[in-house]
């Protein structure tokens, strides 16, 4: 190897040492929260090659895109994701802040369609729980404002704009009214509700829905009892069809339960059987309502279909009491608590998928809420990418399959009692978004350099 061979290597070595040295630099200042710091740092770095605009250097911009969102610089952040995803559509990182950016600059309906990429990562990455648990929660507003319009509306509907495959779970009424067991009522037709959406042929409504009715009706548990209410919330909700049913709990061991199935368009009932036993039987009674209510609609399941369902379960009773705390408490945004129960919940049966889920997204909100979320970035790398995975089981993919299935309904613009359907036309579609909104890339002025050091 001759001398100017080796001089060029050490001089790599040198140009790579420096580089390093100022990721690391710039990495410290994001740590310590001293974000104007880590911005000059990490917007030096990506501009270094002589234009911040055309920039590849992702971990710089991506640096910089974050210290940007943290000083508020809103626009510049979201145009610095933007730069980021026209290298790597996948970047989960860029994915997540572009969302919380347009959240931010009150582009709500972009955010949701940027969040909705969390699809596209690996369950492992960070930014998926993340990205999840932020496009969860828009949903949820959306629906919440679109059910109070439906009550607005409510003379108007009309049983054309009534779904037959449509179906709903309410709220299991407490006879006993023994406050231990009330938060079995939430986590009944959590279960219910999980299990029939196995069924491909039937469109279940999320539990979100009841859950913004009761709060825009003012409706209680008492509410909830009275025969005329359930047909109506049936009809707010566009469903054909509507479990509900009450349990009894004696002496803490002993349980009887009793389920109806109404038709919400002619408002009658179907009267369900009754059960009664030891109170560990109830996952199997739960089981037995699920499929009751399947053969009554005339609905013929494959085994593929029934064996999903049976996988939707927990062995302990205990688990479960915990998660029905759990949803109690992230239904009214206390999400530490949440978290707390939930975790409880999977510590008691580590195989309870559905408290698995449900911490994931309680422990995204936290750190949402708390503004913690910036640990994700040096979790995920430097890059803050990943490739989407292969979901671990199909109850796993199924609940996913459920929060797309209803952000889909939302955006075909539906409003008991209003047949225009142009909300689909206030959102961009997503090639759009991806092939043009992308591309325009907004070139930022480098930030001035520092005062040169005394002589």
């Amino acid at each position: 190897m001759n001398s100017k061979t080796l001089i060029l290597l050490a001089l790599i070595i040198l140009l790579l040492g420096c580089t390093t040295s100022r990721y690391m630099t710039a990495d410290r200042y994001l740590r310590t929260d001293d974000y104007e710091n880590a911005l000059r740092e990490y917007l030096n770095i990506a501009g270094s090659g002589g234009s911040l605009g055309l920039s590849k250097d992702i971990r710089a911009l991506s640096g910089a895109m974050i210290a940007s969102f943290k000083l508020g610089k809103y626009k510049q952040s979201f145009a610095l994701s933007k730069q980021i995803l026209s290298q790597d559509r996948q970047n989960s990182c860029a994915i997540f802040y572009a969302g919380m950016n347009l959240e931010m600059l009150n582009k709500k309906p972009l955010a949701k369609k940027v969040y909705r990429y969390y699809t596209t990562m690996s369950r492992f990455d960070p930014y998926y729980k993340l990205s999840k648990a932020r496009f969860q929660q828009l949903v949820k507003d959306e629906i919440g404002q679109r059910i109070a319009m439906a009550v607005k509306m409510e003379s108007q509907i009309g049983d054309h704009q009534i779904e037959d495959n449509a179906v709903g779970v309410l709220y299991f009424l407490n006879v006993m009214e023994d406050p231990n067991w009330n938060s079995l009522s939430k986590g009944l037709a959590e279960m219910m509700i999980t299990d029939l959406s196995q069924v491909n042929q039937l469109k279940v409504l999320e539990r979100v829905y009841l859950e913004k009715l009761i709060e825009e009706m003012q409706l209680g548990m008492s509410g909830l009892a009275d025969e005329a209410t359930a047909p109506r919330l049936g009809r707010l909700m566009g469903a054909k069809n509507l479990v509900n049913g009450a349990f009894t709990i004696k002496a803490d061991r002993y349980l009887t339960i009793q389920t109806n199935l109404i038709d919400t368009k002619s408002r009658s009932a179907v009267e369900g059987k009754e059960m009664a036993g030891s109170l560990t039987e109830l996952f199997d009674f739960e089981k037995e309502i699920v499929f009751s209510v399947i053969d009554r609609l005339g609905i013929q399941i494959t085994p593929e279909q029934r064996k999903r369902i049976g996988l939707n379960r927990t062995k302990s009773l205990e688990a479960f009491k915990a998660f029905c705390r759990g949803l109690e408490q992230y239904d009214l945004g206390n999400y530490s608590s949440a978290v707390v129960s939930f975790r409880e919940a999977a510590r008691l049966d580590p195989n309870f998928i559905l408290a698995t889920n449900y911490l994931d997204l309680a422990l995204a909100m936290e750190s949402i809420e708390q503004g913690s979320f910036l640990s994700a970035y040096f979790e995920g790398g430097s890059q803050g990418t990943g490739s989407r995975d292969q979901l671990s089981s199909s109850l796993s993919t199924s609940t996913q399959d459920r929060l797309m299935q209803l952000s889909q309904n939302l955006d075909l613009g539906y409003l008991p009692g209003n047949d225009s359907r142009n909300g689909a036309s206030e959102l961009l579609s997503d090639s759009r978004f991806w092939e043009e909104d992308w591309r325009n890339q907004e070139v930022l002025p480098l930030p001035p350099l520092p005062p040169a050091p005394p002589k």
